[in-house]
């Protein structure tokens, strides 16, 4: 039962999600468009071969920072809210410089590795010549990398939410996008054009992330090192949740790669190109978990770690139906219209994507609403029932693209991917339930499902009228988004925790209304 003083409680902890998400989603909502704009400026200017080669190089130093950093950044991220709720500052401070000192070696033995092994990546694994250059320009970016996520780490479990979405939705993709346009301009070749704006960047993003933590959270830097007994305390306890997750990292960004290096390897270039045209619009649905969980995640360990349950069962329930809400139509609108969002941000080029698209977003849509569960399991320390489960479901996708990308090629890879994504969307929901009794599952999503089917239905009545083009669902998208807000409305979708924020949302409006008059 829900104490009076644990739904205020509620009501400002989700007001709080509800203020940073409207701030992350002008972040967020900027830095999709910044980054779909540089990487179709690389997909459009170059064409499919040097877009698959740049996604193959990405995939491939994702393995070396997932490997060199060593789980840290992940760790840093659980232990900094638990003891920014203690109050024990100065283990935060010895926490991050060790991890400085650690992971700058680290990362430049990972630098150093990638380069030398460039030629035999590119060659013996791709058969892709042409893949040598951008691994070795690359390969310079592997330490900034990892020092960027540090900071960024900071950020976010320190809870500046702001100062994180600058750096890394905003900032990095601005920065980006500028050098590309400039160094085509200049007529510079497109390993160096690509590779170099890119880590430019990184470096925008990990120079701005420090200073920020520098100037604006100094009492993590200017600590003295607890006593050696407490130190070492804090390392184990570091290390016991952090090692796992290197692992964790190298098999994350196998499961998430793992249908681009297949189709690199039983296909070529081409199809890594038209492929991955397909992966950045299914990823849309990751776009509502980054508006609430970059602080769901710190809130909810915090939340915990205080043993405040009731709290937390609310929260992630609330923001579980949230995500449901803001995916459930845009699924629909991309499995009827594919080839239009393709033809809008690819090209024509890129068409044989369509239906691809099609199973990875269903397979990602599945997945957007298991990040709660995985949020929960994160924030009890579960890193290694995490891993299990990363190991397990990184081998069936290995085994199933190996099956079908011979067969099917793309399609094969996608249908490989989303098999595997709804499998670890089921396993994270009944872990979650077993070590935390919490199931982010609320009945009013049983409503916000009528309201969409009612709209859908509608929607399939129009299409037989309307010649299917970028104008055409422009219109019948929004009538159908028009007509599933109303549903929401009349099939009372929403609950008093809704009600309570819609409120205090509106009340903030006016309060900066009249200041403003005045």
């Amino acid at each position: 039962m829900v104490t009076r003083k644990e739904e205020k409680e509620i009501s400002n902890d989700l007001g709080l999600l509800v203020k940073s998400s409207i701030i992350v989603f002008g972040g967020v909502f900027l830095s999709k468009i910044l980054a779909y704009f540089y990487r179709i400026t690389i997909a459009r200017y170059y064409g499919p071969e040097v877009y698959g080669l740049f996604s193959l190089a990405l995939m491939v130093i994702g393995f070396f920072i997932a490997f060199a950093s060593l789980g840290f950044s992940e760790g840093l991220l659980r232990f900094i809210p638990i003891y920014r709720a203690k109050k024990q500052y100065s283990n935060i401070a010895y926490l991050l410089k060790f991890a400085r000192k650690t992971l700058l070696i680290s990362g430049i033995i990972a630098g150093i590795i990638m380069f030398l092994f460039s030629d035999f990546i590119a060659v013996s694994i791709f058969n892709e010549p042409s893949l040598k250059l951008f691994l070795q320009i690359f390969a310079f970016l592997v330490p900034i990398q990892i020092f960027s996520n540090i900071y960024l780490s900071v950020l976010r479990a320190n809870e500046r939410i702001n100062a994180f979405s600058f750096s890394y939705n905003i900032l990095q993709n601005i920065v980006k996008l500028i050098f590309i346009f400039i160094f085509i301009l200049f007529f510079i070749s497109a390993p160096h054009a690509i590779a170099f704006s890119y880590m430019l960047g990184i470096i925008a993003t990990l120079s701005f992330s420090y200073l920020f933590a520098k100037v604006k959270i100094k009492e993590i830097f200017n600590q003295t090192n607890p006593p050696k007994d407490v130190s070492k305390k804090i390392l184990q306890s570091f290390f016991s949740y952090s090692w796992p997750l290197v692992l964790f990292g190298i098999i994350g960004t196998l499961l998430f790669w793992v249908d681009t290096f297949s189709i690199g390897l039983f296909k070529d270039a081409y199809f890594v190109g038209i492929y991955n045209s397909a992966i950045p619009i299914a990823t849309l649905m990751a776009f509502s978990g980054e508006l609430f969980l970059q602080l769901f995640s710190p809130l909810i360990t915090r939340t915990l770690a205080q043993k405040r349950f009731n709290v937390a069962k609310e929260l992630s329930k609330q923001i579980n139906k949230w995500i449901f809400i803001i995916n459930l139509p845009l699924l629909v609108l991309i499995l009827f219209f594919p080839g239009v969002f393709i033809n809008f941000f690819w090209g024509a080029d890129y068409l044989a994507a369509e239906t691809a698209l099609r199973f990875l977003a269903f397979g990602m849509f599945i997945f957007s609403l298991s990040s709660v569960s995985r949020s929960l399991l994160s924030s009890k320390g579960k890193s290694k029932i995490l891993l299990i489960n990363l190991i397990c479901i990184s081998a069936i996708n290995l085994l199933l693209n190996f099956l079908l990308v011979p067969k099917y090629g793309i399609n094969g890879a996608a249908i490989a991917t989303m098999a595997s994504l709804i499998l670890l969307s089921i396993i994270l929901f009944l872990e979650a339930y077993l070590f935390t009794k919490l199931f982010p599952i609320r009945r009013k999503m049983l409503e916000v499902s009528i309201s969409l089917a009612i709209a859908t239905l509608c929607l399939f009545y129009f299409r037989r009228f309307v010649q299917v083009n970028l104008l055409s669902m422009l219109l019948i998208g929004s009538f159908f988004g028009l007509i599933y807000l109303a549903l929401l409305f009349l099939t009372k979708s929403f609950d008093k925790n809704d009600w309570e924020i819609i409120k205090k949302a509106r009340t903030n409006f006016k309060k900066k209304i009249i200041s403003r008059s005045f």
